[in-house]
């Protein structure tokens, strides 16, 4: 609480005037995260204007910059990691978190999978993009996020062709 009371330039009794313990100062740091998340990355999955390349395109983009190497990692998987078989209370944010995230590229997935493929595959790149964020953090570089955005690309194309990013702009 000293840390992060001196960050916020305030005292520790009123931080303790805004926030009643660590808990809850790590759920609104969860709720803004995924505000901003719906707000500004998620957003991309469900634009109608735009067919499912172009969404995905742009999520994708859109998490890069996100995760970029000075910011690559996930503030959710490291509450996952360091506490959700203690503080029962982060389960909710942090699932829903997920969840949002895995239905974002369900949704773009849909356009050329069924169902259970597409929240297959969903479910499957969110695993993996928090293993090239890790990879993102230890190379310095985008990379591996690159390369995880661009497989997933690959598999909206039906006809096995390698995908060609300039057909897109």
């Amino acid at each position: 609480m000293n840390d992060i009371a001196k960050s916020c330039k305030m005292s520790v009794p009123d931080l303790y005037k805004v926030f009643y313990d660590k808990e809850q100062i790590a759920i609104s740091v969860m709720t803004y995260a995924q505000d901003y998340f719906e707000k500004e990355i998620f957003i991309y999955a469900y634009d109608k204007e735009l067919n499912h390349v172009e969404r995905l395109i742009r999520l994708n983009y859109a998490v890069e910059k996100y995760f970029s190497v000075g910011n690559s990692g996930c503030i959710f998987v490291n509450f996952t990691i360091e506490t959700i078989g203690h503080v029962p209370a982060f389960i909710v944010p942090i699932r829903k978190y997920f969840d949002s995230f895995s239905n974002a590229y369900r949704t773009i997935l849909l356009g050329s999978y069924d169902e259970n493929s597409a929240q297959s595959l969903a479910d499957d790149f969110v695993s993996d993009l928090q293993g090239a964020l890790i990879m993102t953090r230890v190379t310095g570089t985008i990379s591996p996020l690159r390369r995880l955005s661009l497989r997933l690309l690959q598999s909206l194309n039906s006809n096995g062709e390698p995908f060609d990013l300039a057909s897109t702009n």
